[in-house]
């Protein structure tokens, strides 16, 4: 996919931001935005007209390292679900940001994270849904938790690593957990007992539902189960699924 470079005006500031050719009806942006002292790069992959805006934090280290042109050599750019499942979620009419480091080399911070969604409803005022998943786990719970209760906002959890229970007993969101039966995790307990102690621990979430995924590949250099590698279908219906049933949510307001 070829790119160009251009520079818009934006927070008193110009920006560069990378403008891409459209596929099937959506399009593909390179976006750096201000935050703080420093600028949040993320890749924008959007339909004509969304119906959701989901912004996804990676696992691992959280880099996506996304180039100029749109690429992403890292190991989450290149195994990350909704990564490599950009495209079908946006044909469904889903508008998603991968978000990277910022240029000061942080990651998952709450500032950062909240300006993508920001420069998202600014352009397409809909339902936002953040997505973190193994080592983004506990960066997707605390935005939930943080972010403005007046807010449309809802939260997905994949493959979940050493989520923090009592801080979950805190998220007033729509929640979907969705995982593996087969995936063996990389740190005790097993996969299905971390996903029991989290729907348990989600006390307050006005709707929480699981959903388990089987088949695929066992192993390969994205983790194989862990990451549904040869499921992508499977798991893009499932989220795709989730998000439609709950997406006409009304704004809540956190308890005091």
């Amino acid at each position: 996919m070829t790119m160009l470079r251009l520079l818009v005006a934006l927070a008193g500031g110009w920006v560069a931001i990378g403008v891409g050719q459209a596929h099937a009806a959506s399009t593909t942006l390179v976006v750096d935005i201000p935050t703080r002292d420093a600028m949040q790069r993320f890749l924008y992959v959007r339909p004509d007209a969304p119906v959701a805006n989901i912004v996804f934090l990676p696992g691992t280290n959280g880099i996506l390292g996304i180039e100029n042109d749109g690429s992403m050599p890292t190991v989450a750019g290149r195994c990350a679900p909704f990564v490599r499942n950009r495209e079908a979620f946006a044909s469904r009419g889903f508008a998603l940001a991968l978000v990277d480091r910022t240029s000061d080399g942080k990651v998952r911070q709450f500032a950062d994270v909240y300006e993508v969604m920001r420069y998202m409803r600014d352009r397409h005022n809909v339902p936002t849904w953040v997505v973190g998943g193994s080592g983004s786990t506990v960066g997707a719970l605390n935005f939930a938790i943080e972010a403005p209760g007046d807010q449309p906002l809802g939260l997905i959890v994949f493959s979940p690593y050493k989520p923090d229970l009592a801080r979950a007993a805190f998220i007033r969101r729509p929640t979907l957990v969705i995982y593996h039966r087969d995936d063996p995790g990389a740190v005790a307990p097993p996969m299905k007992e971390r996903v029991d102690a989290l729907l348990d621990a989600l006390t307050t979430a006005p709707v929480k539902e699981r959903i388990e995924l089987i088949g695929g590949t066992k192993m390969d250099e994205c983790g194989g189960y862990h990451l549904f590698r040869g499921i992508d279908e499977d798991f893009v219906a499932a989220v795709a699924g989730f998000i439609s049933r709950h997406n006409a949510f009304p704004a809540r307001r956190a308890t005091p």
